[in-house]
């Protein structure tokens, strides 16, 4: 019996060391609010801010327009009417094809972004878990579970700042 429960004993403490030093980061917060990410959103609101301002100015003036063909059709010729409307109609495909650009350009642009800020955050968790000796980095889209005492985030977010 004394032999029995000395094994059962020396493979729990087995199990306990084999699963080394482990830590979860919140991959979110990291995504959010590492320096990397915030010049990355900032890369994006400087490259494509104009843009999008020149697209809302474009859509006012198409409600402008749209306004204005409402109020004054009564008393436009047919000529006038048929101008007004292909104005309009040419104006809405610009701005759909200028959209449906910027919206391509954008996205290309945040991928590309994001796999840099990625990379940049992975390579300091490694660093940071080799440093310190830790066996398993998670993420939290890999976890049920874990306490507030393995969660490295903000050791992370520290690195990252470095």
């Amino acid at each position: 019996m004394k032999f029995t429960t000395f094994i059962l004993l020396a493979l729990v403490s087995i199990g306990l060391n084999a699963a080394g030093k482990t830590a979860f980061i919140n991959s979110k917060v990291l995504l959010e609010r590492s320096p990397q990410a915030i010049a990355a959103n900032t890369e994006l609101q400087k490259q494509f801010g104009e843009r999008e301002q020149s697209l809302r100015t474009l859509a006012q003036g198409i409600q402008q327009m749209e306004k204005t063909y409402q109020t004054d059709s009564a008393v436009m010729s047919n000529e006038q009417k048929k101008k007004a409307e292909d104005n309009i109609i040419q104006n809405k495909r610009r701005f759909q094809f200028e959209q449906q650009s910027l919206k391509e350009d954008l996205q290309a642009k945040q991928r590309e972004l994001l796999q840099e800020v990625q990379v940049s955050i992975k390579a300091v968790i490694q660093s940071y878990g080799t440093k310190n000796g830790y066996d398993f980095i998670f993420t939290d889209a890999s976890i049920a579970y874990a306490s507030d005492a393995v969660n490295i985030t903000d050791e992370i977010l520290e690195e990252l700042k470095k």
